[in-house]
């Protein structure tokens, strides 16, 4: 039944033409965007409700990460090869199925600042329909069955839920904030071990070729991971050492803080990343891309624009 919707939707797409599958495709996209967003609204609009925010999406790739590399559901052309997914949605659409990325990733983000801005009902509204509208798109591409984006929406409740539990426990006690730091290191190098040590299924197509390599899905585990894990080193680090506010700061420091985290992540992505994919192990250099993203966005950049704003005097 699951595949049938998706021949379903298939052959709607097909009717609909190249222009309309590329406008779904660049909508399916944002995702990746939106987290870059919440890294800059973290720094420039509402610490505390962003910083909730990047929690939740933390826990919710985790989660993802996990299920996928534990289920190995093999994507939906694999499985019945009349479904032909969109070419430009190909390159973002990796390793397994099941559950959803692009829907784990919008699902969380958009629950989370529901949750935040619970007085906002048009915000509201719109999130609903991002999430939504990202359901869809990963359906009419081929990318994804029913259970796959239905699974990744659970998955941003449950995320959501988990950060509302984890923040009262770290605002209950001073020091609760250093028990939660220790436990995200153990749970994480368990993870890793676990994504590196597991036993992936090995099936070859009629060409021999292994349908999806377990290098590639530990790639993907390993961004996950290693973002999740940057965010939590940096919110302990920042917490205790850095403290800037986004308390009544003025439009020049809203343009130092936006610049800074921007020229963090392209250093990150067009230096760093370019040259340890090409000199270690890719497993590794997406473990060091994910940490620095999120290490640098939540830590290493407040720590730059909070001492360049006070040797200005802002």
């Amino acid at each position: 039944m699951d595949l049938q919707c998706l021949l379903w939707l298939q052959d709607i797409r097909m009717q609909a033409g190249e222009t309309i599958e590329n406008i779904l495709a660049l909508i399916s996209d944002t995702t990746p965007f939106l987290v870059v967003i919440m890294c800059l609204l973290y720094v420039m609009v509402d610490k505390k409700k962003f910083c909730r925010v990047l929690f939740c999406y933390s826990i919710c790739v985790t989660i993802n990460a996990f299920v996928k590399i534990t289920a190995c559901v093999y994507r939906p052309w694999i499985k019945e090869p009349k479904i032909v997914p969109a070419k430009n949605s190909l390159a973002a659409a990796t390793g397994y199925s099941f559950p959803s990325g692009h829907t784990a990733a919008a699902s969380s983000c958009s629950m989370e600042m529901i949750a935040e801005y619970k007085q906002n009902k048009l915000l509201a509204v719109l999130l609903i329909l991002y999430i939504c509208v990202v359901v869809f798109t990963r359906m009419f591409l081929g990318c994804h069955t029913p259970q796959d984006v239905l699974v990744a929406v659970l998955e941003g409740f449950l995320a959501v839920l988990a950060t509302a539990a984890l923040m009262a426990f770290v605002e209950k006690k001073d020091g609760n904030d250093k028990i939660l730091f220790i436990a995200a290191n153990i749970l994480f190098a368990i993870l890793i071990v676990y994504a590196l040590i597991k036993p992936y299924p090995i099936d070859r197509d009629a060409a021999g070729e292994i349908l999806v390599s377990p290098k590639k899905m530990q790639n993907d585990a390993m961004f996950d991971f290693s973002f999740a894990l940057g965010f939590v080193h940096a919110w302990f680090l920042e917490k205790r050492f850095v403290k800037f506010s986004t308390d009544g700061i003025s439009a020049r420091q809203r343009i130092l803080r936006g610049v800074v985290e921007a020229l963090f992540g392209i250093v990150i992505n067009l230096v760093i990343y370019s040259i340890a994919k090409q000199y270690v192990d890719k497993r590794l250099a997406k473990f060091i891309k994910g940490y620095l993203y999120s290490f640098a966005a939540a830590y290493l950049a407040p720590l730059v624009f909070s001492k360049i704003e006070r040797a200005l005097k802002w």
